[in-house]
């Protein structure tokens, strides 16, 4: 993942809610271009952040037996405010509902008690068909330890998936 957009996970209640943080920083190569006399982070990264919310809050859930979380459709995006240099978002994803396989989640990101946005996404989980990995098992534990190298050595994470396994 080239722009993990989630510095670290606050909570996380496998398969139901995750609350993380993001700061923006001003070495981040975009933001020359994004804009050079007013950087601020672009709306479509804002919202990739709650993707990646959503999409780690699912994979947990079931212990990451459907490795492959894809974005189907982003409802009802809103922008409120923009995001600069120094500032942090706390982006919380609640999943909604669920009908096979997809996940619907509601999910914002504000900056202290502005919305800067906030959308309704559909998530599709399946399978490793089109993996690079041999089987399922072996993407599962490659996106597992994935998480496990970005935000393992969090507290709230290692509590959440800890409960999640009794």
């Amino acid at each position: 993942m080239r722009y993990s957009q989630l510095d670290e996970i606050v909570a996380l209640q496998p398969g139901i809610q995750l609350i993380a943080r993001r700061t923006l920083h001003a070495s981040e190569d975009y933001l020359s271009d994004h804009f050079p006399r007013f950087p601020v982070m672009p709306g479509v990264m804002m919202l990739e952040a709650l993707y990646q919310a959503a999409m780690w809050m699912v994979r947990t859930g079931e212990d990451f037996a459907s490795p492959h979380v894809f974005l189907v459709e982003a409802k009802s995006v809103k922008f409120g405010d923009f995001l600069c240099p120094g500032e942090t978002l706390e982006i919380k994803a609640d999943k909604f509902k669920e009908d096979g396989q997809l996940v619907t989640v509601k999910a914002q990101a504000t900056k202290g008690d502005k919305v800067t946005v906030s959308a309704r996404l559909i998530l599709e989980r399946s399978s490793s068909e089109a993996s690079p990995h041999n089987n399922d098992d072996d993407t599962r534990r490659f996106v597992r330890e994935q998480f496990f190298n970005m935000f393992g050595d969090q507290p709230a994470v290692i509590q959440a998936m800890t409960q999640s396994t009794l």
